[in-house]
């Protein structure tokens, strides 16, 4: 269940220092910190991305990153803080970018997790991705990764 009082909406700056922490500690963890609060700046002011926060009342409980492209799109980063997972937050914030590639006319959105994240994986697949690809070291050669897709349109008319 959804829960109450949430919402989606682009992130500010002044959110990107907690963004940066929950991204290295909830995702980046063992690999270094590469979305430091300066790089998340320059990815909200960046016009091929959509950086979106999920908010409880006023309080930040997620985030979402998309890269949008010609034709397809890459769903970059997406945590939701502990806490408050298992509320159908994830999948809103997965959603609510997913409306703006169909809107952008995207046909496919890519996600790559990591290979030792089963969670994570069915996560994804109850969205409607499909494991394309295992690609080893992926993840700065210390972790092997699963690249994900999702077909949001055909790119052929059949009809």
């Amino acid at each position: 269940m959804l829960a109450d009082k949430t919402y989606i909406e682009f992130a500010r700056l002044s959110d990107v220092a907690e963004i940066s922490r929950i991204s290295r500690d909830e995702i980046e963890y063992g690999l270094g910190w590469d979305y430091t609060s300066g790089k998340l700046t320059q990815l909200i002011k960046n016009s091929s991305k959509n950086v979106v926060v999920a908010r409880i009342d006023k309080k930040l409980v997620g985030f979402g990153i998309m890269t949008y492209r010609k034709d397809q799109a890459n769903l970059d980063l997406l945590a939701v803080k502990e806490g408050f997972r298992r509320k159908k937050i994830g999948t809103q914030i997965v959603l609510w970018l997913e409306k703006v590639a169909i809107t952008s006319g995207i046909f496919n959105i890519f996600v790559q997790v990591r290979k030792r994240n089963p969670g994570a994986l069915v996560f994804y697949e109850h969205l409607g991705f499909r494991k394309l690809d295992e690609i080893r070291g992926l993840y700065n050669d210390v972790e092997n990764g699963v690249v994900m897709v999702k077909l949001l349109r055909s790119m052929v008319n059949t009809t």
